[in-house]
């Protein structure tokens, strides 16, 4: 937990020094292990999502990681041997090969008609029923083809995705099924919206959802309740996408710092839990949003 004295150093211009980035770069590659990716429990085989949340935590450094052609070759063994296949093996190949400079032709080709083969009948793409009970939106699939697709340079009809997604807005502003907003969905749409380069629909609505969920965040940090480091980072995130910066900064940088433990890494919560390259990510996300970094 970050002691007080050493919080007021970084209230003044919310920057953090080098010494912190060291620190989170030492944690990140103790987790880089021999197959060339990513770990957080530094136990081979590596995972592909720790790769790609370590390569996207050590781009928000400016840090290079140790060994780029081995990370790109843990990916595209699977492309070599024909066993890449899905969304996320695709998604999590296509960003961390482009984080690297390594984007070919080849991938291009094997990415575009699977990644199009997935769109579903109302215009977006993945499953519309039974959604797996760990994705944490039903917009989420829709987000990273949209991003694998611009990133591939390939054609799509972004008239029909964006279609898709403003079925899932609410009355509230909020986007989520059944007319439950929640904080990854509205993320997810409103990140849809800034890839396509297009307007935000209702954004006056969406915005005061979210600065609506941003009061609730700041009471329950204040009441001393137990919040958790990935419903700030939608939060923040989807501020951002709509153009907008956290009302909080100082709140925010003092829960993401009471959320790194000693290794270096960070953890879900501040009482509680082992860090992860995953809330490693979504930490530095953070504070890079609130202009800490």
């Amino acid at each position: 937990m970050l002691k007080e004295s050493t919080l007021k150093e970084y209230e003044p211009s919310y920057r953090l020094g080098h010494s912190f980035r060291r620190e989170v770069v030492k944690y990140i590659e103790r987790c880089h292990l021999e197959d060339g990716g990513y770990f957080f429990a530094r136990v081979p085989p590596s995972n592909g999502l720790d790769t790609y949340f370590a390569v996207k935590s050590l781009s928000i450094l400016g840090v290079k990681p140790d060994r780029p052609d081995a990370i790109a070759n843990f990916f595209l063994n699977d492309i070599r041997d024909g066993s890449l296949g899905g969304m996320t093996g695709i998604f999590l190949t296509v960003e961390v090969l482009n984080e690297l400079g390594q984007i070919t032709d080849k991938l291009r080709k094997y990415a575009q008609p699977r990644i199009i083969a997935l769109q579903n009948k109302a215009g977006g793409f993945g499953a519309l029923e039974n959604i797996d009970i760990e994705v944490a939106s039903e917009l989420q699939e829709t987000c990273r083809a949209v991003k694998i697709l611009k990133i591939i340079g390939a054609d799509f009809d972004a008239r029909r995705i964006t279609g898709f997604v403003n079925g899932e807005r609410n009355l509230d502003g909020g986007y989520g099924r059944e007319e439950r907003s929640t904080l990854a969905s509205t993320y997810y749409a409103t990140a849809i919206y800034r890839l396509l380069g297009t307007n935000q629909p209702a954004r006056t609505d969406t915005l005061k959802y979210l600065r609506d969920s941003e009061e609730r965040w700041r009471a329950s940090f204040d009441g001393g309740r137990v919040n958790y480091i990935e419903d700030l980072y939608w939060l923040v995130g989807g501020l951002d996408n709509v153009g907008e910066k956290s009302d909080f900064p100082d709140r925010n940088l003092r829960f993401v710092m009471e959320c790194q433990r000693a290794n270096g890494g960070f953890s879900r919560a501040t009482i509680m839990g082992i860090p992860t390259l995953e809330y490693t990510f979504y930490a530095l996300s953070i504070l890079r949003e609130v202009g800490a970094l």
